[in-house]
């Protein structure tokens, strides 16, 4: 059996909707790469959800975005550099630097990405490398943020606010190509699995993380394989950007 022919096999056994929504991160501006994934996800009435980085994000990204739809914008941290100390893993949301320098940061972004986009922009915060400090959980919701999403199952029980996380990351970091199709699709039916037999949380609908700035032909092409597999599914749902769980 193919890893394509697996996919379709855990779909069958879906009796309610196997639901997804699709976020891609590192947006900043207009190019021919934002181009091709909206018109992929444009073909399929996919809605996209940008993680925007609100002090490098241009106008002329807002002006691309109005004509869309069915695109949306979260907050992708504020300038995406990395604090972290000496040793530690990436992350800009946390670290050695003083909380209110961190959180007069997301505000500004925060304001930056109201007024450039209006109703486009949720309010979800996307941590730059999906990181975040725990103790800045508790103060995201008197900043706004409704949602955060990081990468993997969201916890049955999240301090700070709901999580609606991605789950599927097409992406070899350390090779910096396409992780391959049988192992980006044996991550999507062990979600779908998962789901199914509630051994995660079954709301939660499979997210799909991608980087359209870092794509090579093979992702852009399993891409285009991917959504049309799922739109030719009766059992599959793509949900809306706006309606994106809070719980």
């Amino acid at each position: 059996m193919s890893p394509w022919q697996a996919l379709q096999q855990e779909l069958d056994r879906w009796h309610g909707p196997a639901t997804f929504w699709w976020r891609d991160d590192d947006a900043i501006a207009p190019g021919a790469a934002l181009d091709r994934l909206l018109a992929i996800t444009g073909q399929h009435d996919i809605d996209l959800s940008l993680a925007v980085i609100p002090a490098l994000c241009t106008d002329a990204l807002a002006q691309r975005l109005s004509t869309g739809p069915r695109a949306w914008v979260l907050q992708h941290g504020y300038d995406h550099r990395a604090y972290a100390a000496p040793g530690e893993r990436k992350r800009e949301l946390g670290g050695p630097r003083p909380r209110d320098e961190i959180l007069q940061q997301l505000q500004i972004g925060r304001q930056r990405l109201a007024q450039l986009f209006g109703a486009q922009a949720l309010d979800i915060l996307v941590p730059p490398w999906n990181r975040i400090d725990a103790d800045l959980l508790p103060l995201l919701p008197q900043l706004g943020y409704r949602r955060l999403s990081v990468l993997g199952p969201r916890p049955t029980d999240p301090v700070g606010p709901p999580q609606v996380n991605v789950h599927i990351d097409i992406i070899d970091w350390q090779a910096r190509r396409f992780a391959g199709t049988e192992l980006v699709l044996k991550r999507i039916i062990a979600n779908l699995e998962a789901r199914r037999r509630g051994l995660v949380d079954a709301t939660e609908p499979c997210g799909l993380m991608t980087h359209h700035l870092d794509h090579d032909p093979d992702c852009w092409g399993f891409l285009e394989q991917l959504t049309q597999v799922l739109a030719a599914s009766p059992q599959v749902r793509w949900v809306e950007g706006c309606a994106l769980p809070t719980a």
